[in-house]
């Protein structure tokens, strides 16, 4: 009788292995997803620890632009370099002004004598003349310019850098308002304060008037929203200028 209960059959041995081994399967599975899971919570736990330690500043970078005062100074050396062609262009144009309306009365007129014919012939070849002279000119003041503005932003770009990694910054983004700043509210009862034009940027000064130019402004604007974060723009500029000072032979901001 013992024995009898005891005896399991061989069908019955195998269908225990198969369930032990289903088992074992699910459980190695089981072990797999929690392996997997354990191992995400851990990359993101560091994840957010590296987040937390990461240093961000912004940069008004309009109002860096604005106050870097090498751009002012190219503006005279552009202006001091081109004057006497501008002069000359100037002048140029007041004679053709001059000439074209002293023939105006003719230009209408069916029958013109020789030497009417004549003088309007050289005014419009004048005119040609101009207008050649005056689109080179303003291709050299365009090419000197962007030549120096590249310069101008490597400046900044230097400076940013510079601060970032004395002050141990991860990531230095534009401030949110760079280019779509509050606009300063005017009192039409007080004048104009020239101190205005050292604390606000153009865009400030100058709010949008349009559609376009609110829809312009906000586009250009990286970022929508940021926590409260360390503004370097102050910093950057007391570099910007204090560098260009000593660059300067006469000194930054030479009239």
């Amino acid at each position: 009788m013992l024995s009898e209960c005891l005896f399991v059959s061989e069908a019955e041995q195998k269908s225990a292995i198969s369930r032990l081994a289903c088992v074992a399967a699910c459980a190695g599975v089981l072990l797999a997803i929690l392996s997997s899971a354990c191992l995400m919570c851990a990359v993101t736990d560091a994840a957010a620890a590296e987040d937390a330690d990461q240093k961000l500043a912004v940069v008004n970078v309009s109002l860096v632009f604005e106050k870097y005062e090498k751009v002012p100074d190219v503006q005279r050396r552009i202006d001091a370099k081109y004057k006497s062609q501008k002069d000359d262009l100037q002048k140029r144009a007041d004679d053709l002004s001059k000439r074209n309306k002293e023939l105006e009365q003719y230009f209408n007129q069916s029958t013109t004598t020789e030497v009417v014919f004549d003088a309007i012939q050289r005014l419009r070849k004048d005119q040609f003349a101009f207008e050649r002279d005056l689109g080179r000119l303003n291709e050299s003041i365009q090419d000197d310019y962007t030549k120096e503005m590249r310069d101008v932003l490597t400046d900044i770009r230097s400076a940013v850098r510079g601060v970032a990694e004395h002050d141990k910054f991860d990531m230095v983004l534009r401030s949110p308002d760079t280019d779509d700043p509050a606009p300063v509210q005017k009192d039409p009862k007080t004048p104009p304060n020239p101190a205005d034009a050292d604390k606000n940027t153009y865009l400030a000064l100058n709010p949008a008037q349009t559609v376009a130019q609110l829809v312009e402004r906000f586009n250009r604007n990286p970022v929508l929203f940021g926590a409260q974060t360390v503004d370097l723009t102050q910093s950057i500029l007391k570099k910007l200028n204090d560098d260009y000072s000593k660059r300067s032979p006469d000194g930054a901001g030479t009239k």
